[in-house]
């Protein structure tokens, strides 16, 4: 199976390039790998890249990932996502062909989405509520269990070797050395800075620096998550997404006597909408953080009237149904012959009653 790479312009393929095998940020797990073949072809026939393939579901195996530098110095980090096909498909890039192959997607992420599975496993550790120093945590972070790689990309520990280098994750280490990635950590930790006393015998001690320690904090996370909710559910923003506006329509908010609820409910929608990058609890913990129990009364009252609308009345009584029946039943038309008759002058014509009059021999 070969692979097209559809990957930005900005990206300096004649460098070395590392992709990152790291939990997906709604599932945060990592305990299966497959492994693809690494042969690629890049999209406008650009230099190929050798790349550790995996599967892209949400199964709990690893998502790839791919920081580089920009032009400008700029850390970027983009997803990989794997579209397949129903059906084989055959590719054509220049005079090149390819008779199977799936197209491998590279977007930009936000780098909070990859710190939330580190967050949330390392305040489930022994050490969640010590402050450590961030190298600590580095480390903590990488020897974690659900972050642990099978073989071959995890060596077993050697007769003589300490067993901590099992299931110990490079790619984690790598991730958090990243300058976009340590800034957004430190973001959503507590941080204690203890400074250092100097020592009138060591002059140089007055050169160190404070010791900072941290602690990751979800409700820190929640506080950057609500940041991006509000930012997200600005008119400005929101209405660049045509599907989330015909939303409103649908609860029938876009009126101006909705304002507020139709604030709430863009809201709501930003958080259904970031919920697609987040884990359940994370997901969960983000929509309780606002009080819709007004957009929740109303879009329920709406459906019990448009329930109520297409229902027949029921009241009406049997007598009524049948008179309106008959005064609606089509009369049968007459026939031509009928209407002759209608018009003929009958008065000087003989009743009916002078034709049977009794005999003379019966009377009395």
């Amino acid at each position: 199976m070969e692979y097209i790479s559809v990957i930005k312009d900005d990206v300096d393929l004649s460098k070395s390039h590392k992709y990152l095998r790291l939990p997906h940020p709604r599932t945060g797990m990592l305990p299966i790998h497959s492994a693809f073949p690494t042969s690629i072809l890049m999209y406008d026939d650009r230099p190929a890249v050798s790349l550790p393939c995996s599967s892209y579901t949400l199964t709990g195996q690893p998502q790839l990932y791919l920081p580089y530098v920009d032009a400008r110095g700029q850390e970027t980090i983009l997803e990989v996502i794997k579209l397949n096909g129903s059906q084989r498909r055959t590719w054509f890039i220049g005079e090149s062909g390819i008779d199977a192959g799936n197209i491998l997607l590279h977007y930009p992420i936000d780098p909070l989405y990859l710190v939330i599975p580190i967050i949330l496993a390392l305040s489930n550790s022994n050490n969640a509520q010590s402050f450590q120093p961030f190298s600590d945590l580095v480390s903590t972070a990488s020897s974690l269990p659900a972050f642990s790689l099978p073989e071959p990309f995890t060596v077993q520990a050697k007769s003589g070797q300490s067993s901590m280098t099992t299931g110990y994750n490079r790619d984690i280490e790598h991730l958090l050395k990243l300058k976009i990635i340590r800034r957004v950590f430190r973001a959503c930790c507590e941080k204690k800075v203890i400074p250092t006393v100097s020592s009138p015998s060591s002059p140089s001690s007055a050169k160190s620096k404070d010791q900072k320690y941290y602690r990751p904090s979800i409700p820190m996370l929640l506080n950057h998550l609500k940041r991006k909710v509000e930012y997200f559910s600005q008119p400005q923003e929101f209405e660049k997404f045509d599907h989330l506006v015909r939303g409103l329509s649908k609860d029938g908010l876009l009126g101006d006597e909705y304002e507020e609820l139709r604030k709430l409910s863009r809201m709501q929608a930003s958080c259904e909408h970031l919920s697609q990058w987040l884990p359940p609890r994370i997901s969960i913990q983000l929509v309780r953080s606002d009080d819709f129990s007004a957009l929740i009364t109303h879009v329920k009252n709406c459906t019990a009237a448009s329930i109520a609308a297409s229902q027949v009345p029921k009241n009406t009584s049997n007598k009524d149904k049948d008179k309106d029946a008959k005064a609606n039943k089509r009369k049968a038309p007459t026939s031509k012959g009928v209407e002759a008759l209608k018009k003929v002058n009958t008065n000087s014509m003989n009743k009916l009653t002078s034709f049977f009059k009794p005999k003379e021999g019966k009377k009395k």
